[in-house]
């Protein structure tokens, strides 16, 4: 089974669009993150052939 790394932080992100998203926060310091910040997606690869998924980072 892949698991992630850790430590990571989940979160529901609001797209400015209207949907919301369960991903992870990264590249950030995890004491610094609070609710209702602003943040921009980050495309992380997760194996050999390319494939990426969006998870974000603060502004």
């Amino acid at each position: 089974m892949r698991r992630a790394a850790q430590p990571f932080a989940a979160a529901y992100v609001t797209l400015d669009e209207g949907p919301t998203l369960l991903t992870n926060i990264v590249d950030c310091d995890f004491d610094k993150l609070s609710i209702g910040g602003r943040v921009s997606v980050v495309f992380v690869p997760v194996d050999e052939e390319g494939a990426v998924v969006p998870m974000f980072a603060p502004d």
